[in-house]
């Protein structure tokens, strides 16, 4: 048997013992380590497809579970998810095919191609919109008859065009907006005179080979198609389509992992549009313009890990979760797509992907490597385990949030796993809320309000404002739990 990096990760490194001792002891093939990653999606279950593209070819593509539920069809490389977020790197390259042909620029003005926009528009570029600078409100937020129907793109410019104000001036901050991204589509529409399925089919999909491909259109039948579901009690329920699920310029795209290859291919060439618009696209931009820092270019997530960029970005809507990471450094690129919005973790499992496909260039997710550890030899040995891999700090990527995630992940099940890692997180990390939030919660579950509460009052001491989430849950159950 033939032993691949992979492979010899989880049989040496993380074990710290001799290689002949433990292949020996234990083989282990590439396909079962496939399968520990992938273990949520066994059996009569959502499914999920991925894809390991190594210098613009398939080094890996597999299946596993349902694409069809009630009609019991299973997943392949080429069934069509519902992309989510991901769609917003086809949107943003949209936009930038209309100012490779001369009809926008970056500094187009909201007002000038939707002229009944109000008066604030005429501040909000078309680079503002792109970069999540725009200040436009939630569409979310301002809707409140959800459930009665379905939105499309028009329906959330018509809501805009209602506020007279932004959330904050254009280009002064940045913050997600699935809004301007619904707006993009339109102003795709409006500049190019196509419907934005037309546009992609024309423009993208057709022009690199992406067949399988579509843009969500009520009433058309979508080919290899996957459906949305949730896990509820003891059953799967089918929650395939919501309000929201209609708007296409921020998630409306149905692909395959398979088409990616063609799309990640259009990124290294000049096919679509000029290599210059392509690295505006993976670059950062902030109030000053282009930056070579992690943050949001156009339609891509940024972040610098060891000096090497990745451009990522997820996708999650009713029934769908996905996840993109290209590292053009090394050419690697991995997609994981699924049908089912009950499991986080794509990110640690695609970083695992293409730290085995960059022959150990790239770190391994260290909370990976200790979850396969905890579920085949117990948690006793937990403490050793991890001083290992810290002890190797270019060899394994150790985030703490993705601890904590891991700790949670056995919270209903196996609570005494969760103690055991949320008290590792706050031993190695104990400048971090997140273990004492993980500890808080663990006593609170188990009826120890007393101890729960005094983890909880570390949340505000030690979080930021970007954790405003978790500090303002904290001070919910300080006061709840003391009464």
């Amino acid at each position: 048997m033939k032993y691949t990096y992979l492979t010899l990760v989880f049989l040496i490194l993380i074990c710290g013992c001799k290689p002949s001792e433990q292949l020996v002891e234990k083989k282990e093939s590439k396909q079962d380590v496939l399968n520990f990653l992938f273990q949520d999606y066994i059996g009569e279950k959502p499914s999920t497809s991925f894809v390991v593209i190594k210098d613009g070819e398939i080094k890996e593509c597999q299946s596993f579970g349902y694409a069809d539920l009630e009609n019991k069809i299973l997943a392949t490389c080429e069934t069509n998810y519902r992309l989510a977020s991901v769609t917003k790197q086809f949107t943003a390259m949209g936009i930038l095919i209309l100012i490779n042909q001369g009809k926008l620029t970056y500094n187009t003005k909201l007002t000038e191609v939707i002229p009944e926009f109000p008066e604030y528009g005429k501040d909000i570029t078309i680079k503002n919109l792109m970069s999540h600078r725009s200040g436009l409100q939630d569409y979310e937020k301002l809707y409140t008859k959800v459930g009665e129907e379905q939105l499309v793109d028009k329906d959330v410019l018509n809501l805009l065009i209602t506020q007279d104000s932004l959330l904050f001036p254009a280009n002064s901050k940045y913050q997600y907006s699935n809004s301007g991204y619904a707006v993009l589509a339109m102003i795709i529409e409006r500049v190019s005179g196509k419907t934005f399925k037309e546009f992609m089919d024309k423009e993208i999909f057709e022009k690199i080979g992406m067949t399988n491909s579509t843009v969500y259109q009520k009433g058309l039948p979508i080919k290899n198609r996957a459906y949305g579901y949730t896990f509820n009690d003891s059953i799967y329920e089918n929650i395939d389509q919501n309000t929201w699920s209609a708007i296409l310029g921020d998630g409306g795209i149905y692909s395959s992992v398979r088409d990616y290859v063609h799309w990640d291919r259009g990124l290294y060439n000049e096919t679509l549009v000029s290599t210059d618009l392509l690295n505006d696209a993976f670059s950062n931009w902030d109030e000053n313009g282009k930056t070579e820092g992690k943050g949001y270019g156009f339609g891509w997530r940024i972040f610098i890990i060891n000096d090497r960029k990745y451009l990522t970005h997820a996708g999650g809507t009713t029934g769908f979760r996905n996840f993109s990471v290209r590292i053009p450094s090394e050419k690697i690129t991995v997609v994981i797509y699924t049908n089912t919005e009950d499991y986080d973790g794509l990110d640690r499992k695609a970083y695992f992907l293409a730290s085995y496909y960059s022959d150990g260039k790239i770190p391994v997710p260290a909370d990976i490597l200790l979850q396969k550890d905890i579920e085949e030899n117990g948690i006793e040995n937990i403490t050793n385990k991890f001083n290992q891999l810290k002890s190797h700090p270019t060899k394994f990527d150790i985030v703490e949030k993705d601890l904590v995630s891991l700790g949670f992940s056995y919270l209903k099940k196996e609570p005494e796993k969760t103690l055991n890692v949320f008290e590792l997180v706050k031993t190695n990390f104990p400048n971090y809320f997140g273990g004492y939030f993980g500890l808080a919660q663990y006593y609170r579950t188990n009826g120890n309000n007393k101890m729960a509460v005094e983890y909880f009052k570390k949340v505000p001491e030690l979080a930021t404002s970007d954790d405003q989430r978790q500090i303002d849950y904290a001070n919910k159950m300080i006061v709840q739990l003391s009464q």
